[in-house]
C-alpha cells in the first residue's frame, strides 16, 4: 500500500473523530498534491512551502488557490541569506519604507495574504517582526511589491532549504533531478 495514502487516511480519521480540526502538508509540489487529492476525502487545509522573492512559486500558489488549500511560507528570509537580505531591491525598498530588509521580506508575503513562519536569530529580529505583525497597515506600495516580484525574473529561482532526499528522478514528490548548491 502507498505509505502516504495510508498515513493520510489515518489523519482524516483524526479529523472525523474530532482529535484535530484540520490537516496539512509541507513542501508538496503540484504533482504531489494532485496525487494526494486523487485519493483523499479531506483536502489538506495548508501546504507549508519555502517562499520568498527568489522562490515565489506562483504556479503552486495558483494551483493551491484553485483547490482551496492555503499556502504558508517557511524560510521567508531565505535562512538569513545575503542573497535576499542584502539584495539591492530589498535594501532600497527597506530604506524607502523605513523598515529592515527582514520586515520587507515578511511584508512581501503578508501583503499577498500568505502567512509566514520564521525563526529569529536574535531578540531584535523577533521585535522587528512583532512590530510588523502588530501593525494594522502593511507598508509596501504597489510599485515596491512589483519591484520585489521582479527579483526572481532576473535569474533562476533559488532554494535555501534543499534536503538531498527531495531530489530523485521521476519521483512524484521530487523537486527535480539535482539538488541546488546552497
Amino acid at each position: 500500500a502507498d505509505t502516504l495514502s495510508s498515513v493520510w487516511k489515518e489523519l482524516e480519521s483524526m479529523v472525523k473523530e474530532g482529535i484535530c480540526r484540520a490537516i496539512g502538508v509541507s513542501n508538496f509540489n503540484i504533482m504531489a498534491l494532485t496525487n494526494l487529492l486523487a485519493g483523499c476525502t479531506i483536502k489538506p487545509a495548508l501546504n507549508q512551502v519555502e517562499r520568498h522573492p527568489l522562490l515565489p512559486q506562483y504556479d503552486l500558489l495558483e494551483y493551491c488557490d484553485s483547490q482551496d488549500i492555503k499556502i504558508q511560507a517557511h524560510s521567508p528570509l531565505g535562512n538569513g541569506s545575503k542573497l535576499l537580505l542584502e539584495n539591492d531591491t530589498i535594501i532600497r525598498v527597506a530604506q524607502e519604507s523605513k523598515m529592515s530588509p527582514a520586515q520587507v521580506l515578511l511584508c512581501w508575503n503578508l501583503q499577498q495574504s500568505i502567512p509566514v513562519v520564521t525563526k529569529f536569530s536574535t531578540e531584535q529580529h523577533g521585535k522587528e517582526a512583532a512590530v510588523l505583525l502588530q501593525s494594522k497597515v502593511l507598508g509596501l506600495s504597489v510599485q515596491q511589491m512589483k519591484a520585489i516580484d521582479n527579483i526572481s525574473s532576473f535569474g533562476d529561482s533559488h532554494r535555501f532549504v534543499a534536503p538531498p532526499y527531495m531530489y530523485r528522478r521521476g519521483a512524484p514528490y521530487s523537486w527535480g533531478d539535482t539538488p541546488p548548491k546552497i
